[in-house]
């Protein structure tokens, strides 16, 4: 594996796969994508010796860019930030345990 790329967290990735015939490592995975910061397309691509390899590698990219926060959770006022997610905070609790909670 290759050290870890740096991808804008929340871009889109483009990937593909492409087989180039008769190499120790004919897989060729690509990603591309347009970095919002320097409005510019970039690229990584690494070769392997297996199809599964490089879909590895590929799901591992798509991963790194996915994870992060949400644009529009991170504009949010607080209050409505917390009462979009009151019932994921609170799943499992007791309604009597609820109370308190909800007061503030």
């Amino acid at each position: 594996m290759v050290a870890k790329i740096d991808i804008p967290l929340g871009v889109t990735l483009s990937t593909d796969i492409e087989y180039r015939g008769p190499y120790p490592s004919p897989y060729r995975a690509r990603a591309r994508w347009r970095d919002p910061a320097e409005k510019r397309r970039r690229s990584a691509s690494e070769s392997f010796g297996a199809e599964d390899e490089a879909k590895a590698w590929l799901d591992g990219l798509v991963r790194q860019a996915s994870v992060g926060v949400d644009p529009d959770k991170a504009a949010m006022a607080l209050k409505e930030y917390g009462e979009s997610v009151w019932n994921l905070a609170c799943r499992g609790l007791e309604p009597k345990t609820l109370d308190p909670y909800g007061l503030g």
